[in-house]
């Protein structure tokens, strides 16, 4: 047996093993069969971890689409309509956006479970650059959409990466693909964060080490992708779980010493 064929086995018994539900809100996700994580423990998602750090540049653009907004239709409603349905313009291309996302990470899945899946033109870009850098990258992918977890002391979240796959040197190779306009720093963090999920729900081999790759795929014909693997992982998995305690600090409410109640005045 292949090493590869015997990860994929490994992750096969995991899964069959252990569920990793995304919760109803989609916030957080429950495990059960894994006797470390108690099952009514709500782990927090990685994403929403992270959110804790603002994206560079996101605010400015949300302020653009308003000022857009403005600009295309200051004659055509009344001002406070105008003023309303600008401050929400900004939603409408992000949702967009993450509708698109969400259809070309299921587009593929389905591809590399079945080469013959269908490919609606507005996916063609993204699907040629992925399967490009594919076939020239030595990878041999052994899961997709796994869903891992980490809980030691009070660090605990919960993630799904979108490709699991082995290198040419038996090494782990975690794959998420992305299809925004950004390589957005903070996608470093994620990746850390799924390797050390990885590493405490699915034994490592001593001799094989993690490596983690975002590979931001194209919407136009033409664009190139950008592939880019994260550097010095160790570092960032102690910068993500700096974030995690941020998030821990952000939501709690006992950040400043109550005040002290008057004592009522007596007669």
């Amino acid at each position: 047996m292949t090493f590869a064929s015997a990860i994929r086995e490994s992750i096969k018994i995991y899964k069959e093993e252990v569920s990793v539900r995304v919760s109803e809100d989609g916030k957080s996700y429950r495990v059960v069969g894994d006797e470390r994580i108690p099952e009514d423990l709500k782990l927090q998602r990685v994403t929403g971890i992270l959110n804790i750090i603002e994206k560079e540049g996101l605010r400015l653009w949300a302020m653009n689409q308003a000022l857009d907004y403005v600009r295309e239709n200051h004659s055509m409603m009344p001002l406070k309509k105008l003023l309303e349905n600008a401050s929400h313009a900004h939603e409408e291309k992000r949702d967009t956006a993450a509708d698109y996302g969400t259809e070309a990470h299921a587009l593929l899945e389905h591809l590399i479970i079945n080469t013959d899946t269908a490919v609606p033109s507005k996916f063609q870009p993204v699907v040629d650059a992925w399967t490009e850098w594919l076939d020239t990258s030595d990878l041999e992918i052994v899961g997709t959409e796994v869903s891992l977890y980490y809980k030691v002391g009070g660090i605990a979240y919960a993630g799904t990466c979108d490709v699991l796959a082995v290198d040419k040197d038996d090494n782990f190779v975690i794959c998420d693909y992305k299809t925004g306009k950004k390589m957005y720093r903070e996608y470093a963090l994620q990746m850390a964060a799924y390797a050390m999920a990885l590493e405490f729900c699915i034994d490592i081999p001593v001799t094989s080490k993690i490596r983690a790759f975002i590979v931001k795929l194209p919407k136009e014909e033409g664009t190139e992708p950008q592939i880019r693997e994260v550097a010095h992982l160790a570092e960032q998995q102690d910068s993500f779980i700096d974030a995690c305690k941020l998030r821990q600090w952000a939501s709690r409410r006992d950040k400043l010493v109550p005040k002290k109640k008057k004592s009522a005045v007596r007669s």
